[in-house]
C-alpha cells in the first residue's frame, strides 16, 4: 500500500492541483472580506459566527465545482492517457480507486484546514470579540468536509467513466446551483435526496435581522443528527457502489 500511495503522489506532483485549491480559497476570502467590510461593532464582536454563517453558503457554491475539478485532475492522467489497464497489471484495480479517493480526501482536508487557518487570521486582524469555539470548528468540518467527501466519490466515478471531463465538470456546476437553491427551500426530502443539499441540512448557525437597529444577530442551532447519520450512510454506500462500478468498468 505504501508503494501505491507514494506512486499516486508522484503522479500528481506536476499536476499543480494546489493552484485549484488556492484559487478557490482566494475567491472565498475575497467574498468573505467583502461581506465583513463596514460591519457594525455588534457584528464584529460576534465575527466568527458571522463569517461561518456566510462561509456555509459560499462553500455550498464553490465546493461542488472545486471537488469536480479536483476529481478530474486526479483521474484524467489515467483516463486521457488510457493507462488504467497498464496500471492494473502492476496493482489491484480496487487499490487504484482507493488511492485516488484517499489523495482527494487529503486535498480536501488541507483545504478545510486552510479555511480555518485563514478564518483565525482574519479574526485576529479584525479583532473579533468572541473566540472561535471548538464546537463551531468541529461542526464546520462536519458540514463541509464530510459532504464534500461524498461528492468527491460521486465525481471520481464520473471522471473515470467519461473520457471527456466536460460531463463531470457539468455535474459539479449543477451541484453548485442545486446546493445554493436548497438554502431558499423548506428543508425536506429534496435536501436528503440531493447530496449537495446536506450543506444546508447540516447548518449549525442561524441568524435574524433586527429591523430597528439594522443589525444581524447570530445564534447556535443544534446539529441535525438525522442528517448526519444519513450522510454517513451515504458515505459508506457511495464508496461501496463507486468501487463496485469501477471494478465492473471495462478497461
Amino acid at each position: 500500500m505504501r508503494r501505491e500511495w507514494k506512486t499516486e503522489w508522484m503522479k500528481v506532483r506536476y499536476r499543480k492541483i494546489w493552484l485549484v485549491l488556492l484559487g478557490f480559497l482566494a475567491m472565498t476570502f475575497l467574498w468573505t472580506g467583502w461581506v465583513v467590510n463596514g460591519g457594525k461593532p455588534e457584528e464584529i464582536r460576534d465575527g466568527y459566527r458571522w463569517i461561518l454563517t456566510n462561509l456555509a453558503i459560499i462553500n455550498t457554491i464553490f465546493m461542488p465545482t472545486m471537488t469536480a475539478m479536483l476529481a478530474s485532475r486526479l483521474c484524467d492522467t489515467e483516463v486521457k492517457g488510457n493507462t488504467i489497464k497498464l496500471l492494473c497489471t502492476m496493482e489491484t484495480k480496487g487499490r487504484l480507486f482507493d488511492m485516488k479517493l484517499l489523495t482527494g480526501a487529503c486535498y480536501l482536508a488541507i483545504y478545510m484546514a486552510a479555511e480555518l487557518g485563514a478564518l483565525l487570521c482574519l479574526g485576529y486582524i479584525l479583532g473579533f470579540g468572541e473566540p472561535l469555539k471548538l464546537r463551531h470548528a468541529l461542526c464546520f468540518l462536519i458540514q463541509n468536509f464530510l459532504v464534500s467527501l461524498v461528492i468527491l466519490i460521486f465525481q471520481q466515478v464520473l471522471s473515470f467513466y467519461f473520457e471527456n471531463q466536460i460531463m463531470p465538470l457539468a455535474a459539479g456546476l449543477f451541484g453548485s446551483f442545486a446546493g445554493l437553491f436548497s438554502w431558499f427551500l423548506p428543508k425536506g426530502i429534496l435536501h436528503r435526496v440531493l447530496i449537495w443539499g446536506y450543506y444546508c441540512l447540516l447548518s449549525f448557525l442561524g441568524s435574524y435581522w433586527e429591523e430597528e437597529t439594522r443589525i444581524m444577530y447570530f445564534y447556535d442551532v443544534p446539529l441535525d443528527r438525522t442528517a448526519l447519520y444519513s450522510l454517513l450512510v451515504l458515505l459508506v454506500l457511495g464508496y461501496l457502489a463507486g468501487k463496485y462500478l469501477f471494478l465492473r468498468k471495462e478497461i
